[in-house]
């Protein structure tokens, strides 16, 4: 039986306390969406709180103000907040919610995104914002600039629109034949153009202009300045400003135009509409629209350009479009284009934005794929019926289990037929004198699904492993290769100085700090989607064939190297739920054997990242103790604070563990240790040069059961 992930928890940062076009959106993917629970948090008290909390939302007030004080507060607090709460992502709308939202994720271990609705502070500002955000929304695919990763353009979603004649009914509006209406849907601030409409009326005497605004806090009198301006130019009874209307934009079919007038006024920070939900809307309706540039180009046939603070330019249109054949040729292309860019689900495309910003593909979703797992053994019998067992409690119908065994002696094939009695999705292959690699590549051959997972002995899958890659791939089906994460045990201060400095940890990679992702990128000791394990990975059948398989030559190190070959023609995912246990080498001596293979590994694959690593680490230990011992005060400082750097995070995760103060004394040894081994396996590997292929025909024996 399958579940779904638990799932994607998102902190929400709001602007302002108004309910604008950001708020909106926010409110119709909440309301679509059934893989994300959201946690709001506004940066001043309004509409837009209360319509959050009118939905049943939590909602967090945290007033900025207007100084840059108030948004330094403002950062410490959110970052509190978050610490608190622990979601699983940050996201920010707008510039000034996405740069508290992205400082507040750094401080507080939170992954932030941030989602860019016009263009608001084009330039430095928004290329800032992009560095420092992991995921990156845009409302329209023109705001999508420069060649940053992790960004993907997700409009807001479109409703179906009500007939002419229920949303005049709705709307109150009489069905007066030979009046024609021009609508606006906006919020009530100057630089979106009202004004220019209503001047526009005085050369357009066949029509009325109606205005749905929303109010905005810091202009609080603007339906009062427009009121005033439509009395002075006589137009009061040509002028109809409305409230806010919740689901106007199903409603805009009970209007003649759409009309989005947004200028580039000195002080409003904006260079045009990004985006135009009320021209969407619209448009869903077959209503023609009037927009300035570059919502223009933008909506290409579908709209009547006017230039940006024209009201003669609005009048112009206004009157083109009591040409009937030009009204009903911008009505069908309005239709023609929302047909063609409403087609996907925007709501899905970002729910699977944020998982991939969260490391979490899959949350929230419960995937149907059928798996084939493969575990390769030989001599293991106590340790694979511990995951046959653990694994079979996985499965689900038409999953399999693939066990290749190179020629055990010790009743590991008894262990594998007992359990294929009893559930016959186990399979005992027997391939005497195959390795890792080839035993795998026997295993995904002759396995009956398309996706395949694998794992090793001494691992213990977590409940939920397997359907944490079901679900990953129903989110990703593009994706190739599926890299799971790990965490290993210790029972010992020296297992836990070995495990705080040689292996990633799983919550720096869904909570990053600053340090752990500097130290992460500066010394590799982080998951990487390119860089996976045997212990937790899944992959395609088509992506493993197009890698070449598993390289046979390579004793260790063949995980890395196959994962690396798969990412340069297939997406990479880290899927950060599909977790595994895994014990480690019970003495010191037997770890650093391991990774003297590993290293081993390196050298042999030839892989020119996998050796520089080994070369730095080479280079790093004697050039730091000639810096300590001829290098001077200088030279001293240098190479104490590169051991510092190196060592910071093993120390930190040796002080938030148990037996803190000795395993903080073993980390400096046994770090060092470690390298050496690795070196000098590294080293030898090189000497030896690549080494021949095994011989592929070892003979598959029988299937057992």
């Amino acid at each position: 039986m399958t579940h779904a992930l638990t799932a994607l928890r998102v902190c929400v940062v709001l602007p302002s306390g108004t309910r604008g076009g950001a708020e909106v959106w926010q409110e119709r993917v909440a309301a679509t969406s059934r893989r994300l629970e959201l946690d709001i948090v506004t940066l001043a008290e309004g509409a837009a709180a209360q319509a959050w909390r009118d939905l049943g939302t939590p909602v967090t007030v945290l007033s900025t103000g207007r100084r840059a004080k108030g948004a330094a507060s403002t950062i410490v607090r959110l970052a509190g907040h978050l610490r608190r709460s622990r979601p699983d992502l940050v996201l920010g709308h707008g510039v000034k919610a996405g740069a508290i939202a992205a400082l507040a994720g750094h401080l507080s271990g939170t992954r932030p995104a941030w989602m860019r609705h016009d263009d608001s502070f084009a330039g430095r500002p928004v290329q800032v914002l992009d560095a420092l955000t992991d995921g990156r929304i845009r409302a329209v695919e023109r705001l999508l600039t420069g060649h940053v990763p992790e960004t993907v353009a997700v409009p807001d979603s479109v409703h179906d629109p009500i007939g002419r004649a229920q949303a005049c009914a709705d709307l109150d509006l009489p069905t007066t034949k030979g009046v024609r209406r021009v609508v606006m849907a906006t919020r009530l601030v100057p630089y979106k153009g009202v004004d220019d409409a209503i001047r526009g009326l005085t050369y357009a005497s066949g029509w009325e202009l109606h205005v749905y605004g929303l109010p905005d806090g810091a202009h609080p009198d603007e339906d009062e300045r427009l009121r005033g301006l439509a009395a002075d130019l006589g137009l009061t009874d040509r002028v109809h400003l409305h409230g806010p209307v919740e689901d106007i934009g199903r409603r805009l079919s009970a209007f003649d135009a759409v009309a989005v007038l947004t200028r580039d006024d000195p002080d409003s920070y904006v260079s045009g509409e990004a985006y135009g939900t009320s021209a969407h809307e619209g448009m869903r309706g077959g209503v023609p629209i009037l927009s300035t540039p570059p919502l223009d180009r933008h909506l290409g046939a579908a709209a009547l350009s006017v230039p940006a603070g024209d009201p003669r330019g609005v009048a112009d249109a206004l009157h083109r479009l009591e040409d009937q054949t030009v009204h009903r040729e911008l009505s069908d292309a309005a239709l023609d284009h929302e047909q063609s860019a409403h087609a996907g689900h925007s709501t899905a495309a970002l729910e699977r934005h944020l998982a991939e910003t969260a490391r979490r593909p899959g949350a929230g979703l419960s995937g149907t794929t059928r798996i084939s797992v493969v575990t390769t053994v030989l001599n293991e019998a106590d340790g694979l019926d511990t995951l046959l067992t653990r694994l079979r409690e996985q499965l689900g119908p038409g999953d399999e289990i693939v066990v290749v065994d190179g020629g055990s002696r010790d009743g590991t094939q008894a262990v594998a037929r007992r359990h294929h009695d009893a559930d016959p999705r186990v399979r005992l292959l027997e391939a005497p004198g195959a390795g890792i690699s080839q035993g795998r590549n026997i295993g995904i051959a002759a396995a009956q699904q398309d996706l395949v997972a694998c794992t090793d002995v001494g691992c213990h899958p977590q409940p939920g492993w397997l359907d944490a890659f079901r679900a990953a791939a129903a989110d990703r089906p593009d994706a190739g290769l599926l890299t799971g994460v790990y965490t290993v045990t210790s029972s010992s201060p020296l297992q836990r100085a070995l495990a705080v400095s040689g292996y990633p940890f799983v919550d720096e990679v869904t909570h990053p700090t600053p340090l752990t992702r500097l130290h992460g990128r500066f010394f590799g000791r982080s998951f990487d989607a390119t860089m996976p394990t045997g212990r937790s990975v899944a992959m395609t059948r088509q992506a493993w064939r197009d890698a070449g398989g598993f390289p046979e030559h390579l004793a260790t190190g063949e995980d890395v190297t196959f994962g690396r070959a798969v990412a340069r023609t297939h997406p990479a995912t880290l899927v950060s739920d599909a977790l595994v246990t895994w014990e480690q080498r019970p003495t010191l001596r037997s770890t650093l054997r391991m990774y003297y293979r590993y290293g081993l590994g390196s050298g042999h694959s030839q892989d020119p990242l996998l050796l520089r690593r080994d070369a730095l680490r080479a280079l790093a230990y004697p050039v730091g103790l000639a810096l300590l011992v001829r290098g001077g005060p200088l030279g001293r400082t240098a190479a104490l604070a590169g051991a510092a750097a190196y060592l910071a995070v093993p120390i930190r995760r040796a002080v938030d563990g148990p037996d803190a103060a000795a395993v903080t004394m073993l980390v400096p040894a046994v770090a060092a240790l470690r390298d050496m081994a690795k070196v000098a396996g590294a080293a030898r590997g090189l000497i030896d040069g690549t080494p021949a292929a095994p011989d592929t025909t070892a003979p598959l024996m029988s299937e057992s059961g």
